[in-house]
């Protein structure tokens, strides 16, 4: 789960990083997300809700079949897990976490350097909208992901996600935007 929840906090930085940089970013949608594992053939599906906007921070919240909530703001982090319990986490002694941190820092300043920090960016453009692709540099993130891939409808409005995984796996997110109304958690 730690995994999936660096992963939507790099997905909610570059679009960030990749909108308008003048204006807060907020973005609030509906998601289905499709796993795959190597040597399972079952696909492993959850449905959930992912929020962000600059002053309540990130939200990956998965409603079925389980339940389980992520949430970083600032420095404080903390996850919610199926059996209800709560686990604060600590960005400094959570490699992860404090990447994670780092990118999002860098994505609501506008700042695409701490961004690219960890991953080459490349975008093309399609005929309806674009195509992000973040592979990571050498380290931690290129032992675990191949590379990261996101369609969006337009800059910094996402409709998929691919992340494909170096041990073969894979997890696709689509995503249904909500209304600005629903974006503050």
């Amino acid at each position: 789960m730690k995994l999936a929840g660096f992963l939507c906090g790099v997905l909610v930085s570059a679009i960030a990083t990749n909108a308008r940089a003048a204006a807060p970013i907020a973005f609030a949608a509906d998601f289905v997300q499709t796993r795959s594992l190597p040597g399972f053939n079952t696909l492993l599906v959850s449905h959930g809700v992912l929020r962000f906007d600059p002053v309540h921070g990130f939200r990956w919240e998965i409603t079925a079949p389980y339940h389980y909530v992520f949430e970083i703001n600032g420095q404080a982090a903390s996850e919610q897990l199926p059996d209800g319990t709560i686990r604060k986490l600590d960005p400094n002694q959570t490699p992860w976490l404090a990447a994670v941190e780092h990118i999002f820092v860098g994505a609501l300043s506008g700042d695409a350097s701490e961004l690219q920090r960890y991953f080459q960016m490349n975008v093309q453009t399609l005929t309806h909208g674009r195509r992000v692709t973040l592979t990571p540099k050498p380290g931690p993130l290129a032992d675990a992901i191949v590379h990261i891939e996101v369609l969006e409808s337009a800059p910094g409005r996402p409709e998929q996600l691919d992340i494909i995984e170096t041990s073969g796996g894979h997890m696709q997110i689509r995503f249904t935007p909500l209304s600005q109304s629903t974006v503050a958690p």
